[in-house]
């Protein structure tokens, strides 16, 4: 469809048709938008691209401890330090390793959105086919700010996040977390 065809359209049905996409009926018709336009585009999720790490740890060499003060000692996180990235001002991606005390470890890659207090499992190490498995659930949880028993609400309160931001680059968070400095905690 030309430009002049298009031109007894709305500018946003226009340039949809150029593109050679059509608009949602209900993007179409929404209340308060502008010539199509919904009055407010959906929340995306920070750092919506994810590349999994390419490298496991295979012990617990040179992981961190994620100091739990409350925690039973059952388990114990380790944050491993290649893994940690930072791909939004928000958003701190990490490989979380828990080991129980007889040994037992799982292994997950995951993100903590400081914006709003929540974490998510992207995806899950099989060990035994060597590879990561996906995730399916979309859903991000609260991380439990107020205990200090939750590795999740610990790692955003005490460590990893200033307020609704990450609170620095990879290096940054992980000193924090080895050296205990704790001076992010921002009521919320």
């Amino acid at each position: 469809m030309s430009f002049a065809a298009a031109k007894g359209l709305g500018l946003c049905a226009a340039l949809a048709c150029l593109l050679g996409a059509a608009l949602p009926a209900a993007a179409q018709d929404a209340p308060g938008s502008i010539e199509g336009l919904p009055a407010q585009a959906p929340k995306a999720r920070p750092g919506a691209i994810v590349h999994f790490p390419s490298r496991v740890p295979s012990d617990d060499a040179g992981l961190v401890d994620v100091p739990l003060p409350s925690a039973s000692g059952q388990i114990r996180f380790m944050i491993d330090p290649p893994s940690v990235s930072r791909p939004a001002i928000a958003l701190v991606r990490y490989t979380l390793v828990a080991r129980s005390r007889s040994g037992y470890r799982n292994i997950s890659y995951e993100g903590l959105n400081c914006a709003d207090d929540t974490w998510h499992i992207y995806a899950t190490w099989d060990a035994g086919s060597k590879r990561w498995v996906a995730n399916g659930d979309k859903a991000w949880i609260r991380a439990n700010v107020v205990s200090n028993s939750d590795v999740h609400g610990v790692l955003d309160r005490n460590y990893w996040c200033k307020g609704a931001m990450a609170a620095g680059d990879p290096a940054e968070l992980m000193q924090r977390l080895r050296s205990g400095l704790q001076p992010y905690f921002v009521a919320r």
